[in-house]
C-alpha cells in the first residue's frame, strides 16, 4: 500500500526558544542526535513548563524530522526521555489514529530517513544558504508501507544494524588506544 504522508499524519513546528535557568522540559535539537538518529542521553532540560510550553510538549511515537541542513533523519520521540519540545530545526509528525492501525511509528522513521524523495527535496530550493525542507514538501511523500510483519523485520534489521555499527567503532577506538599504548612503550 502506498500513502501520501499527509493522510497518515499531522504536521507541526518545531519552537524557537531561548533556554531558562530551573528547567524541567528538554528542548531537543538537531545536535542531540547523532547523524543515524541515535538520541544523546547526556541531554539536560533547557526550558521551564509554561502554558506555551506545554502546547508545544511531543507525545509518546511523535515523529521528529530534521528539516534543516544537509542530514536529514527522522526519529521517534519516547517519553522515557523525559518532557520534551522539539526546536525549529525539526518538524513533528503525529500519526492519525486510523493510521496507527497500519504503519508502526519505528518503521515510517526509517522510511524517512532513507527515502532517496526526500534527499532531492533539497534540489528544489533556491538562493537559502542553510538547505531546509518545509512541510509542503514533505506532505507529498509517497510512503510505501508493507504488512506489520515485514514493517517489524525492516526496523529490527536497521536496530541490529545501527549496534553493530556503534560496536565496530568502539573496537576501532580500543584497537587504537591499544596501539598507542605500544607504541609509547617503544619509547622507553
Amino acid at each position: 500500500m502506498i500513502q501520501r504522508l499527509s493522510n497518515i499524519v499531522t504536521f507541526q513546528s518545531g519552537i524557537y526558544e531561548k533556554p531558562e535557568p530551573s528547567a524541567d522540559t528538554l528542548y531537543l535539537q538537531a545536535v542531540h542526535f547523532d547523524r543515524t538518529g541515535r538520541f544523546d542521553n547526556n541531554v539536560f532540560p533547557q526550558l521551564k513548563l509554561n502554558s506555551k510550553i506545554e502546547r508545544h510538549l511531543l507525545q509518546h511515537n511523535d515523529l521528529l524530522f530534521a528539516a534543516k541542513g544537509l542530514n536529514n533523519f527522522a526519529v521517534v520521540y519516547h517519553t522515557r526521555i523525559g518532557k520534551a519540545v522539539a526546536s525549529s530545526s525539526f518538524i513533528v509528525l503525529r500519526l492519525f489514529e486510523n493510521a496507527k492501525q497500519f504503519i508502526l511509528p519505528e518503521y515510517l522513521a526509517w522510511f524517512i530517513s532513507h527515502d532517496k524523495k526526500v534527499k532531492l527535496m533539497h534540489g528544489q530550493q533556491l538562493g537559502t544558504t542553510i538547505p531546509s525542507i518545509n512541510m509542503k514538501q514533505l506532505a507529498e511523500l509517497e510512503i510505501n508501507i508493507p504488512p506489520f510483519e515485514i514493517q517489524d523485520k525492516i526496523v529490527r534489521v536497521q536496530r541490529l544494524r545501527e549496534h553493530e555499527q556503534k560496536l565496530a567503532q568502539e573496537l576501532e577506538t580500543y584497537k587504537d588506544k591499544k596501539i598507542q599504548l605500544l607504541l609509547s612503550k617503544a619509547l622507553k
